[in-house]
């Protein structure tokens, strides 16, 4: 299964959630392509992945907003279109439920299908989410 991973790396915490997942991935044989949204210049093409994880951090607490650049990047991709995707966010201490919704609605105005869905605090949150995708398959 060909999986790709995009979040916000400025935000170290889903950084390290995601290079987790990343690796477990990678070690049930997966092949994995991992993408920075600050590191993309151009737009980019998803089409080739069987499944995407999107993740974002939650940017206001009462508000539930998630990352501008998360929103900016979705506008701009190709490839979503009927795709399986599963959205993430590091959790707040408000606002969480509503950064996931908002997430997934992003991702579904892009054409994708939310298949799954977790605010991730720690790995063991990381690995929960994991092992219902590889059940997956």
């Amino acid at each position: 299964m060909r999986v790709a991973f995009v979040y916000l790396g400025k935000d170290k915490a889903l950084q390290q959630s995601t290079r987790y997942m990343i690796n477990a991935f990678e070690k049930s044989g997966h092949t994995v392509k991992a993408i920075e949204i600050e590191d993309v210049s151009s737009p980019i093409n998803l089409r080739p992945y069987d499944v995407i994880f999107i993740g974002a951090s939650v940017v206001s607490a009462f508000g539930g907003k998630i990352s501008p650049e998360v929103v900016n990047f979705l506008k701009g991709v190709a490839g979503m279109e009927g795709k399986k995707t599963v959205a993430y966010v590091r959790p707040s201490l408000f606002g969480t439920d509503k950064a996931l919704r908002r997430l997934m609605a992003n991702m579904e105005s892009s054409g994708a299908f939310v298949t799954d869905f977790q605010a991730i605090k720690s790995d063991r949150d990381a690995q929960l989410l994991l092992e219902r995708q590889l059940k997956k398959g």
